[in-house]
């Protein structure tokens, strides 16, 4: 009987691995990230077809074609749940809050670098659009604050791949958009 479970079991493994890679890569090459993602993509193949020639070799078995996908849904699984784990890159949040005053100057008290405009939103009653670009690993926290200070201001969070100047940026030369820039990333 282990005879049988211990090809799949390793099966199962190998997928949970190159799955997770899979996913890690696929999010460092979004975020630019060219030498790492290229380096995990190495070895997320390698095991794959590892994998792959484990369930092919010899006749079909139903149970390493079970480990095969039972792999590569935990595979998924783990690889986005590392992914929020190690919070990668950066976003900008915005928020729209009728509060943005004290808003502002709680976000700025934590360390965040706060951009604020004034306007009119569709009631034309006085609003604030704030702006702020944090780390992925201090979204919890940014939103926390916000929460706190308006619970029922409009937030919207988007990934951003790079930015170029600002209050926490390092310096970068002056670029210009009509030629590609290096992000340093590899």
């Amino acid at each position: 009987m282990l005879e049988l479970l211990w090809p799949a079991l390793i099966i199962f493994v190998l997928r949970v691995v190159d799955v997770s890679l899979g996913t890690l890569r696929i999010i460092l090459t979004i975020q630019g990230r060219r030498t790492l993602a290229s380096l995990i993509g190495f070895f997320e193949v390698s095991v794959f077809i590892t994998a792959v020639a484990s369930v092919v070799q010899g006749p079909l078995d139903p149970l390493r074609i079970l480990a095969y996908g039972g792999g590569f849904a935990a595979g998924t699984f783990l690889g986005v749940t590392i992914d929020r784990r190690l919070a990668l890159g950066q976003v900008v949040v915005r928020v729209i809050t009728k509060v943005f005053e004290p808003m502002r100057e709680q976000l700025i008290a934590a360390g965040f670098g706060v951009t604020l405009v004034e306007g009119k939103g569709g009631r034309g009653t006085l609003v604030g659009v704030v702006f702020s670009l944090c780390q992925r690993r201090r979204m919890a926290e940014i939103l926390r604050l916000i929460a706190r200070a308006d619970p029922e201001a409009t937030v919207t969070v988007q990934e951003i791949r790079h930015h170029y100047h600002g209050y926490f940026s390092p310096k970068v030369p002056a670029f210009s958009l009509s030629q590609p820039v290096a992000d340093g990333k590899g």
